[in-house]
């Protein structure tokens, strides 16, 4: 269990904080490090937070410069203390992954990071992708950094062991689709196999994925002899056309003298402050899957063993299946730390070394390799990307005549339908291209019936009033932070009126704003009666367009989702034991009010939690 305790403003009261540094506890931990607006900026772990944490303010000038930099943001810091190091290691790499302090390394966008699912507490799952595994009792695999590799992953694993894909509104039909007839789904919506066969088939599946290809090959070659022994012929032909399409692609995994362990290998590659780590992971000794992490954070001042001490425990904090050896191009400092750690989550021993011979120095050496590969390309295209879009913002700046290349653009967007569920967009785009984690939506609270330009002003209100407040000092997330220099609204000089009211009593009547009209695709500006027209072929144009299509696909998706909520919740609202849950079960079950109008009181009762007095009341409510 973890405490808590914190320090007093660095700034402000230094003999106070001496104290406090006196009195920090012997015990191992966690610290924070925390700017004047109270983000954090750094998080670091200790055996000895008494002997670690003061070491950043009695010697700063001995730190390396990088260290420096930091040590000169602090304003406040936060410390966590934990019943051992290990503890430490893991709270260490949860808050890193939680804050993405400025100055630690760290993973990019580890986020956006995809997982297999499958399901195993339903009767008849599908295999999706999600974002982030869960702890619902289903299997997961991942993480995954490729999202075209991994659905061509599920693609080959469809071939070789059919599953569903149908919603669950399709699957309620009861009938075969296409996919059936393609062989790529056993149609068990039809009853053509029992849940038995299904999860049989799941199992199958997750040997695939587990990278034991030889189990599978096994399972399926005995499947395949008893279809044909039982005279059950175009049974025995599937299992056959199976089994070649697995053992096709386990020969091309197959690696020699790697035995039947299972391992991973890091590979690393470095240039100009970014770093890429190239996984390999070897299951019962075939390289079942390899994937690509970006680092950002990093410092030139850093060896090659600080950027992998800081990555594994990171990847190993996300990834679903432990190996029993890691293998590594340097040495890492908590390697012990490391090794007790997985070793407790994976149930048996785990090594971390460095290998000094053989095919897995071989295998170690090709997956640096391919990191510098993977380097170089992504060098290449920033490169090229940055020359492109420096020229694009300048031809922008000098078409629209702006003071300055517009570095950061918004655009806002209002969607309804006769002032009803009334939402507002806000996309941003930075040098460029498409920043979504800034993206933002409004639902508008102060405005009644249709009524467009006040929903954008209560909108513009909102966002640059939370930039104000930060202005004052008062924390607030990024997306509120800056200001734009280039602001665009969807819409002609009826919509720019009513932005400039708002944005001119707020002091930020400089930001150039211009209504973008879709119909002429013209830019009108403040105090011009004329419009400007950028030429039809313009990647000027292009850019201002993509800006403000990408804010009316944001207002119109967020519009869709408020719209369904509000008339499903609608509908439904007052039934006595329908709560939220079970609400959400009736939509995924029968896909809309209308449909579940139209099913019978059994029907409804089919429906996980909705008992008969429930689905009556809902039958008389509709």
């Amino acid at each position: 269990m973890a405490t808590t305790t914190r320090a007093a403003p660095i700034l402000e009261r230094p003999d106070y904080l001496r104290e406090r540094l006196k009195a920090l506890p012997e015990s191992p931990g966690v610290y924070l490090m925390r700017d004047l607006q109270a983000r954090v900026i750094y998080v670091g772990k200790a055996l000895s937070l008494r002997n670690r944490v003061p070491n950043y303010f009695h010697a700063s000038s001995l730190l390396p410069e990088h260290i420096q930099a930091m040590v000169e943001r602090i304003y406040d810091f936060e410390v966590l203390t934990t019943a051992n190091e290990k503890e430490a290691l893991v709270l260490e790499n949860t808050l890193i992954k939680r804050y993405r302090p400025r100055f630690n390394i760290r993973l990019r966008d580890d986020k956006n990071y995809l997982y297999i699912k499958l399901p195993l507490k339903e009767d008849f799952p599908r295999i999706y992708m999600v974002r982030r595994p869960g702890t619902d009792g289903s299997r997961y695999w991942g993480p995954y950094t490729n999202a075209l590799a991994l659905r061509n992953t599920l693609k080959t694993v469809r071939r070789v062991v059919p599953y569903r894909t149908c919603t669950d509104h399709e699957f309620a039909l009861h009938r075969p689709c296409f996919y059936y007839h393609l062989k790529l789904c056993t149609a068990p919506c039809a009853g053509f196999q029992s849940r038995e066969e299904y999860h049989g088939q799941l199992a199958q599946i997750a040997l695939f994925l587990d990278g034991k290809s030889d189990q599978l090959v096994k399972q399926l070659r005995q499947q395949m002899l008893g279809a044909s022994q039982t005279l059950e012929y175009e049974s025995a032909a599937r299992y056959r056309d199976r089994l070649e399409a697995i053992e096709t692609m386990a020969q091309r995994q197959k690696m020699q003298a790697l035995g039947k362990l299972d391992q991973d290998l890091f590979g690393l590659a470095r240039a100009d402050g970014q770093a890429i780590v190239k996984v390999f992971n070897v299951r019962e000794g075939q390289l079942s899957g390899s994937e690509n992490f970006e680092l950002t954070g990093l410092n030139a001042l850093q060896s090659d063993a600080d950027v992998l001490n800081a990555f594994v425990p990171q990847y190993y904090t996300s990834a679903t299946h432990i190996p029993r050896e890691v293998f590594v191009p340097a040495p890492l400092q908590d390697a012990a730390v490391v090794e007790q750690w997985l070793t407790e989550r994976r149930g048996s021993r785990v090594s971390v070394r460095i290998p000094q011979r053989g095919k897995q120095r071989q295998l170690l050496a090709q997956a640096a390799a391919n990191a510098q590969e993977t380097m170089r390309s992504l060098r290449i295209k920033l490169d090229y990307d940055a020359e492109r879009t420096a020229s694009l913002l300048q031809d922008l700046q000098s078409k629209l005549e702006l003071p300055a290349p517009p570095d950061r653009i918004e655009c806002y967007d209002i969607s309804n339908i006769q002032g009803k569920h009334p939402v507002g967009s806000m996309v941003v785009f930075e040098q460029g291209r498409p920043k979504p984690a800034h993206y933002r939506h409004f639902r508008i609270k102060s405005v009644m019936g249709a009524n467009d330009f006040a929903m954008l002003q209560e909108v513009l209100r909102r966002r640059f009033g939370r930039y104000a407040r930060t202005e004052e000092g008062v924390p607030q997330e990024p997306s509120f932070s800056r200001i734009p220099q280039l602001l665009l609204i969807d819409g002609g000089k009826g919509q720019l009126s009513a932005a400039r009211e708002v944005l001119e009593p707020l002091g930020l009547g400089a930001i150039p704003t211009f209504g973008l009209a879709k119909e002429q695709e013209e830019l009108f500006r403040p105090g011009h009666s004329d419009p400007i027209r950028l030429p039809m072929d313009s990647p000027a144009l292009f850019l201002v367009q993509r800006v403000r299509d990408e804010a009316h696909r944001f207002a119109i998706t967020f519009h869709r989702v408020v719209r369904r909520k509000d008339t499903f919740a609608s509908a439904l609202d007052g039934v006595t034991g329908l709560g939220p849950v079970r609400k959400r079960a009736l939509l995924r079950a029968f896909g809309s009010v209308d449909s579940i109008r139209n099913a019978s009181v059994d029907d409804l009762m089919t429906v996980k939690g909705v008992t008969r007095p429930v689905a009556v009341a809902i039958k008389e409510m509709l």
